[in-house]
């Protein structure tokens, strides 16, 4: 975790990793699952990596714990092969 103070933790902005083998299924529950959140989306992407896909997610407007949350509940979805989230300090 990094050390931000309370009030900026809306400011971070978190990247979460997704390594996928089945990226309409991964775009689906992404729209679900970003549409029950209140942070804002604020880059996507999707790629192939090899015989997977790799969907990478950079985030705005939630604190550490709910991208952690969030990054928790994709790696429970069954198509999901690994999950990572990290936390980047804001620009001053």
């Amino acid at each position: 975790m990094l050390d931000v103070p309370e009030y900026d933790q809306l400011r971070l902005v978190h990247v979460i990793l997704i390594a996928t083998t089945a990226p309409q299924a991964t775009l689906a529950a992404l729209a679900d699952g970003l549409g029950r959140i209140d942070g804002q989306l604020r880059g996507f992407s999707l790629k192939p990596v090899g015989a997977r896909f790799e969907a990478v997610l950079r985030l705005t407007g939630i604190g550490e714990a709910g991208a952690e949350r969030l990054a928790a509940s994709i790696a429970a979805w069954p198509n999901a092969g690994s999950v990572r989230v990290e936390h980047l300090a804001p620009l001053p």
